[in-house]
């Protein structure tokens, strides 16, 4: 328990490691705690390949004609876990299908944008405790000079017929949100101004989401990191939260250690 308590207390927090504790106390344990190794997921990996191809293609390392046949030649190289069974739909096909597609038509374009940073590494504090994280795109405006941080995600986002988002979908946003406002303070610390936009490429959908940088719920999102890390420093129980898809198709600790699956 002295060895747990050490590595709790010496911790680097960061936002996934903070969203894991809240889906799942005991999953968190095993994996940062004990030391586990994980494993990958299907969706893990697709969207880790569709991230390493658009850093790829924002570094230039990749031309515009040239992402849609470097995804063709490394979709199975990369993606390599099998997707969840769905006897309606080969999801597979689905997701490769999708992914040429938003690539054969891409709508991620930079002329008009200073590229600050791509993944770019961010450590910051949030209170008392030391914190990293990874922006996906940073950019600011050539002429306005404003700065905006771009998450890429592969989940899908709801909206209405008027394009405004679906109700249902706002606890789903707001774990977005927390985590590009916790980065906006490192992006504060570097550039003396707070960003402008926080916007997601939402790119199996082939599709945006922009919101207002807003001071109320950046401050909100600096307090939930700051409370669920003090609940980490309490933990005791380490309790699980099984979930059935969550618990077979998604954690990383599930076919290693967990012994909770429903």
């Amino acid at each position: 328990m002295d060895e747990d308590r050490f590595i709790i207390d010496t911790m680097l927090w960061s936002f996934s490691r903070l969203n894991f504790y809240e889906q799942c106390p005991y999953g968190f344990w095993l994996k940062y705690v004990q030391c586990n190794e994980g494993e990958p997921n299907f969706f893990g990996q697709y969207g880790s390949l569709m991230h390493k191809i658009l850093e790829k293609y924002e570094k230039e390392e990749l031309s515009l004609f040239e992402i849609s046949q470097y995804y063709v030649d490394n979709f199975n190289v990369f993606v390599t876990c099998n997707p969840p069974k769905n006897k309606y739909t080969d999801i597979r096909q689905l997701y490769f299908d999708k992914g040429l597609e938003y690539l054969d038509h891409i709508d991620l374009l930079l002329d008009k944008y200073e590229i600050l940073g791509v993944e770019k590494e961010v450590k910051f504090e949030v209170g008392d405790y030391k914190m990293i994280g990874y922006i996906d795109l940073l950019l600011r405006e050539k002429e306005t000079k404003e700065i905006t941080i771009v998450d890429h995600k592969s989940g899908s986002v709801k909206f209405k017929k008027n394009g405004e988002l679906s109700k249902k979908e706002e606890s789903h946003v707001l774990g977005f949100k927390r985590q590009l406002y916790l980065y906006s303070i490192a992006v504060i610390q570097e550039y003396g101004v707070k960003p402008k936009y926080l916007q997601w490429n939402l790119f199996k959908d082939r599709n945006w989401l922009t919101v207002e940088f807003n001071y109320e719920e950046f401050i909100e999102a600096c307090h939930w990191a700051e409370e669920v890390v003090k609940a980490i420093e309490q933990e005791r129980d380490w309790l699980p939260n099984p979930s059935r898809y969550f618990c077979w198709n998604i954690c990383d600790m599930r076919n290693c250690a967990c012994e909770y699956k429903p």
